[in-house]
């Protein structure tokens, strides 16, 4: 993973992350609930924690993600 790599994930979680009240419950939801299978979610802790890495994501913010994350496993 490189730079762009971790910039463009960032790009399709920031607006989640960033701003989850201006976003209805729905939009979340649907965001949430796409089926997203194990592979594809550990794939996806892989990149959050390169990006933590990279200096990208704090570690607070990796660690919100990773539960958000985890929590689609169940």
């Amino acid at each position: 993973m490189d730079k762009d790599d971790a910039e463009n994930f960032y790009d399709k979680i920031k607006g989640i992350y960033n701003h989850p009240k201006e976003q209805s419950p729905k939009q979340i939801d649907n965001v949430v609930n796409k089926g997203i299978s194990s592979e594809e979610i550990l794939n996806q802790l892989e990149k959050l924690g390169k990006l933590r890495e990279n200096g990208i994501l704090t570690d607070t913010e990796f660690a919100e993600q990773k539960k958000k994350l985890l929590e689609q496993l169940k």
